[in-house]
């Protein structure tokens, strides 16, 4: 399999009204999206706001899990928590991603909204996973999703997840674990 990283984005979105905004860093998108990454076999999920009060938060989260309470019992969410890096910024996540595989991560985008950017199938992605070409690093919005200065630095898109109507509003956690599963998944 190849290399999968993920990142949970809140800066820069856009809020209902199309201004862009930081959004707020959930405890439960932190700790529920680990243990997804783990299972899905990410190497690493990249926390990354701006707030420095958002970072102490889901680092002080990260550090419960894998270190008080992993001694206490033998916790496998210490285990997925390992996983996450609280950033400031994507630069840093790439430089992250860049330093380990020796060679830069293709960078691709997910949105619910339907847009005209260079797109790739899941098919596609996991082809690319399965074939190693270059790492690849899962971007997920938050908010009402990236800011279109953000979408123009990705590689590719991937689709929407559509569900059986027009209404289109998943929490990031099931995106994030729908979007893996296609990515990962055994298909069964």
């Amino acid at each position: 399999m190849g290399n999968l990283y993920i990142g949970l984005l809140h800066y820069p979105m856009r809020n209902r009204r199309g201004e862009i905004v930081t959004t707020a860093m959930t405890s439960m998108d932190v700790h529920d999206i680990a243990r997804t990454a783990r299972t899905y076999g990410a190497l690493q999920y990249y926390v990354i706001t701006p707030m420095k009060t958002q970072r102490e938060i889901a680092r002080k989260l990260r550090g419960y899990w894998t270190e008080e309470e992993r001694t206490r019992e033998n916790s496998n969410r210490g285990e997925a928590l390992e996983l996450v890096s609280v950033l400031d910024k994507l630069d840093e996540g790439v430089l992250d991603i860049t330093d380990r595989e020796e060679r830069e991560p293709l960078l691709v985008g997910t949105s619910a909204r339907e847009l005209p950017e260079a797109r790739m199938s899941y098919g596609e992605a996991k082809r690319n996973l399965d074939g190693r070409p270059r790492p690849m690093f899962v971007l997920f919005g938050t908010g009402w999703g990236m800011a279109d200065r953000l979408i123009e630095e990705l590689d590719f898109l991937l689709p929407p997840i559509e569900g059986t109507d027009e209404f289109n509003h998943l929490s990031v956690r099931a995106a994030i674990a729908i979007t893996l599963d296609r990515l990962r998944g055994s298909g069964r």
